[in-house]
């Protein structure tokens, strides 16, 4: 990722390296998004909670500063930018990921020709027959009707074939044990957002059957059926924690009828 150029500047500067690939540096996405925790930190966590992969997904390398030791920075890929600024779940996060999306949109707009668009039409027939048989399984799985049709959506768009579905935007947001660890700040002694210390919780409260969705997934490659949640359960699981005085140890059931005490440390919440 050597021999950057500048392609865009509006917001955080988006480079291009000598193969085409977008990238950004660390250190001024972490300025523009206005970060309250130090910078080696935050990368370090966001670049943990995208999963992301070095010499793949971004670099490191050592920034020289006027007095003391180089400090590290990074150069990350667009789309892992773009993830770590939806993780901030805040406006200047979301002001961030949307312009990255226009971003990409700019340059995958100016590559377009008459031969990808050849290629496009000779792939959509496989694509609507992954579409198929995914729709199948999903309401065979007992997945609600609308949550399929957003899962639809995703594959159309992820394969090249946006879809005009206005009807997408009202699904209500739904939540994991692991979105919900990161919004309260629920972590493990590790710095990783505690998703079974969530679920602990989750076991302990009284939930209505119409709080508990399922739902499609799909990540690094996997397609399936998961358990997520309304938004109902998502405070009540905030007051648990408030009334309970966010104890730092909660435990788990597990299936085989034994408890797993979960030890907690808790962060600050955007």
């Amino acid at each position: 990722m050597s021999e950057l150029t500048v392609v865009e500047n509006e917001l955080v500067p988006v480079y291009e390296t000598s193969t085409g690939e977008k990238v950004v540096y660390g250190s001024e996405l972490y300025e523009v998004l206005g970060v309250k925790s130090n910078y080696r930190d935050w990368v370090k966590n966001r670049l943990n909670d995208c999963e992301a992969v070095e010499n793949e997904d971004f670099q490191i390398f050592a920034k020289n500063i006027a007095k003391g030791r180089p400090a590290q920075n990074h150069i990350i890929k667009l789309d892992t930018a773009k993830e770590m600024a939806m993780l901030e779940r805040n406006a200047k996060g979301k002001q961030v990921r949307r312009y990255f999306i226009q971003v990409e949109k700019k340059f995958k707009a100016g590559k377009t020709s008459k031969k990808v668009q050849s290629a496009k039409k000779e792939r959509l027939p496989s694509v609507n027959m992954m579409v198929k048989n995914i729709k199948e399984a999903l309401h065979d799985a007992g997945v609600d009707s609308k949550y399929i049709a957003a899962e639809v959506v995703r594959i159309y768009s992820d394969s090249g074939y946006p879809v005009n579905a206005p009807l997408i935007s009202d699904t209500p947001k739904l939540w994991d044990c692991t979105s919900i660890a990161k919004e309260l700040g629920v972590f493990s002694e590790t710095g990783r957002p505690h998703d079974k210390a969530v679920s602990a919780i989750i076991q302990k409260l009284d939930l209505f059957t119409d709080e508990i969705v399922r739902t499609a997934y799909s990540r690094n490659g996997h397609d399936g059926v998961t358990m997520q949640y309304k938004e109902s359960v998502f405070q009540k699981v905030k007051e648990w924690l408030q009334e309970n005085g966010y104890p730092t140890v909660i435990e788990l059931e597990l299936a085989n009828g034994n408890v797993n005490k979960c030890r907690v440390v808790y962060g600050e919440v955007a």
